[in-house]
């Protein structure tokens, strides 16, 4: 006999098919049983599309009675979108009850949705498998809820803690440069330094077939991010903006946008470090809805982010070659864990001769 805890683990399990795709929505996932038995099972694909529970509903292929349940990973909607609301499908399918992992941390819904189906004589359960649920949309609760991303930077050094200057434009191997791609699958936008473009000329977009994400669909490419404090990047000259994907440059000078191109140009005012990055990180939140963004940081941009406490993740790919005195020294991250207690090492993976430390940083 599976338990209500079990079933909504599933609609977890299936709320995560979505995870490349939904930007700037949450990853969703719904069962719907009876007597211990799945009828139907959806997830949300992506924004505009039906979401879940519409779905779920529309796969039934058994008349609704009061034995049945509903399961959603996060609180269904109330308001009218780019698709109509969750709560009125519900109703009016007459399933009585519903389980309800985690509310949605937007104000338009946020315990509204509970609020309406209960008003209208269905059973509704919240709080089930609450931090799983959570977890996988931690980007989307802390744009809603902080007005900034969640941020994740990568670096890849060599085991002298060096960051560029070798013979070989790689540091790391081929099997970790590929576990970076997923890294930039899942993220809605790359954020990236002007010497990063100036050295590396990267195009940015993810290079895995679908494929090897499991999609049906084409993959969906995050928005391509650089801080170019005085716009000294030529357009007609780095893969960064080749594409039709969207593409915005920060800068200290003006505001404008180049339609052809899709690029937006957008004004921050500088400190000491440079453009300011948390009025950056806000600009991503509230304007362009960027749930998760990946930065691919220099030594100078990475210890920006350290100092400021903007970093919730960081990867490091840590080779066992050493570049020496030609390369340009970078962070010890061992040294800072010992020192800041706000910082757990999450975990450690072995790519073939290379080691991903993924280091978590701890916040209210």
């Amino acid at each position: 006999m599976k338990s209500d805890k079990q079933f909504m683990e599933f609609a977890i399990e299936l709320a995560k098919k979505g995870i490349y795709t939904t930007s700037p929505n949450p990853s969703v996932g719904c069962i719907i049983t009876e007597k211990n038995k799945i009828l139907s099972k959806a997830y949300h694909l992506r924004s505009g599309s039906d979401h879940a529970e519409v779905l779920a509903l529309k796969k039934l292929n058994k008349r609704v009675n009061s034995k049945m349940n509903m399961y959603v990973s996060l609180e269904p909607c109330c308001h009218t979108g780019k698709t109509g609301p969750c709560t009125k499908s519900i109703i009016d399918s007459g399933i009585k009850n519903v389980f309800v992992s985690t509310l949605d941390p937007n104000p338009k819904v946020k315990g509204k949705g509970v609020k309406e189906l209960r008003n209208n004589g269905i059973n509704v359960n919240v709080g089930l498998c609450k931090k799983k649920s959570q977890e996988i949309n931690k980007g989307f609760f802390k744009r809603i809820i902080k007005k900034t991303p969640y941020v994740i930077a990568k670096q890849a050094l060599s085991s002298d803690f060096k960051i560029n200057g070798s013979k070989n434009k790689w540091i790391s191997n081929s099997k970790s440069r590929t576990d970076v791609q997923y890294f930039r699958a899942e993220s809605c936008a790359i954020l990236v330094s002007s010497k990063t473009i100036k050295t590396d000329n990267p195009s940015l977009k993810v290079k895995l077939k679908k494929n090897d994400l499991g999609l049906k669909d084409n993959i969906k490419h995050p928005v391509r991010i650089v801080l170019d404090t005085n716009l000294s990047l030529d357009l007609n000259k780095y893969k960064f903006f080749k594409g039709k994907e969207k593409k915005i440059v920060f800068n200290s000078l003006l505001n404008s946008s180049d339609k052809e191109k899709n690029i937006d140009f957008i004004k921050v005012r500088e400190d000491k470090s440079g453009l300011n990055i948390k009025t950056v990180l806000n600009i991503l939140a509230l304007k362009y809805e960027i749930n998760n963004l990946f930065i691919e940081p220099g030594a100078k941009l990475l210890d920006t982010l350290l100092q400021k406490r903007l970093l919730d993740k960081l990867v490091l790919y840590q080779s066992p070659h050493a570049i020496g005195n030609l390369g340009l020294t970078t962070l010890n991250m061992e040294n800072k864990v010992i020192k800041d207690k706000t910082i757990v090492t999450e975990s450690i993976m072995n790519f073939s001769n290379d080691v991903r430390i993924i280091y978590k940083f701890l916040r209210k």
